[in-house]
């Protein structure tokens, strides 16, 4: 399904930034653009410096802990794509920026629809992963809630069983 909105995300973008708008009024935008940009491969190298979370391995069920592993090494190889696209779109903005809206004026004007439209699918996609990586990291949490909350009932009802036998036996 994540998939699926990204590919309608890309296209979408491509299509309107292709159609709408020309290349020469973008050149207005590459600034706050390459903020934003900025800001998302931050955050993406950010949620990669966390790496593990920190639980207490041994109380969880092997399978569990297996699951949550490779569900974060997964997700940490996904964000190296994601920083790829980013750095891509980064250099795509930064290399029109230097060009220069004087050269450009001077190409086709399908030249300049087909980079604008592919300028907008790499942000369409830029941002459909940024969306993902929030979506993904809401998943894990939800993953070591799960997880932690079972270890702790576990706990809880082990202490439970244990103050009930000493009842018994008094």
């Amino acid at each position: 399904m994540a998939r699926i909105l990204t590919l309608f995300a890309t296209v979408g973008a491509a299509g309107l930034f292709g159609w709408v708008v020309p290349l020469e009024r973008l050149f207005g935008a590459f600034q706050p653009l390459l903020i934003a940009l900025s800001i998302m491969v931050a955050a993406v190298l950010l949620r990669l410096n966390r790496g593990m979370p920190t639980l207490e391995w041994k109380s969880l069920k092997p399978d569990d802990r297996k699951g949550l592993t490779s569900a974060i090494v997964r997700l940490t190889s996904e964000y190296g794509w994601i920083i790829a696209i980013i750095a891509l779109t980064l250099i795509g903005v930064v290399s029109l920026s230097v060009i220069g809206s004087e050269i450009v004026n001077d190409w086709p004007k399908w030249v300049r629809r087909a980079i604008s439209g592919a300028l907008g699918g790499a942000l369409g996609l830029s941002f459909a992963r940024m969306g993902y990586v929030v979506w993904r990291d809401i998943d894990i949490v939800r993953l070591q809630k799960r997880l932690i909350d079972g270890v702790a009932d576990k706990e809880e009802g082990e202490k439970q069983a244990a103050l009930a036998r000493e009842k018994m036996i008094e």
